[in-house]
């Protein structure tokens, strides 16, 4: 029996954001790779100054006018409870208390919203540099390449545990789950 994993407004923000974070790692590895002083491709600049928008707006606008489920969702994934932190010392495995989320997935969430920030900040001082000193912008080159590098890391095991456990695919592509599948 399938049983409902992902609303529709939970899977939009998902894939929405999915894509514009591809556009901004595709545009901002072209301009890692070009040295500072030339400061890149000025339409490979516009390109990922338009994509942080987005990136930033998505999921402000998709919680603004997300469904209560996804709020719902939203509360769990911000919410830890006393015993979970012992999720992470037995080895990830599937106790009785787990809910929708386990810890694991709670990190990532949590993780990934400090990126956002991080990075839409550190964009900020590079974007408008001539706001900040140039030891402050440099700073922040150096910020924000990191936690680019670390965004690289999260989403990649993102995507394995997500191949490791197909049925999450399942679940984040068309909404529904095997009902073994959740807790």
């Amino acid at each position: 029996m399938r049983i409902v994993r992902f609303d529709l407004s939970a899977r939009i923000l998902h894939w929405s954001h999915a894509i514009f974070f591809l556009w901004l790692l595709i545009t901002g590895i072209q301009l890692f790779l070009t040295p500072k002083s030339l400061l890149g491709n000025p339409f490979i600049r516009m390109m990922h100054l338009y994509a942080s928008f987005p990136f930033i707006l998505a999921p402000v606008i998709s919680y603004v006018a997300g469904s209560m489920n996804m709020h719902k969702d939203i509360k769990e994934l911000t919410t830890f409870k006393s015993n979970e932190i012992n999720w992470f010392f037995e080895f990830f495995k599937k106790t009785q208390g787990n809910n929708k989320f386990n810890p694991g997935q709670k990190v990532n969430f949590l993780a990934t919203l400090l990126l956002i920030s991080g990075l839409s900040l550190s964009g900020f001082v590079v974007w408008m540099k001539s706001m900040f000193s140039v030891d402050f912008v440099e700073l922040n080159f150096i910020v924000h390449d990191f936690l680019a590098e670390f965004s690289i890391l999260l989403v990649s095991g993102h995507i394995i545990f997500a191949l490791y456990h197909s049925e999450s695919i399942r679940g984040i592509i068309y909404g529904v789950v095997d009902e073994s599948f959740s807790p």
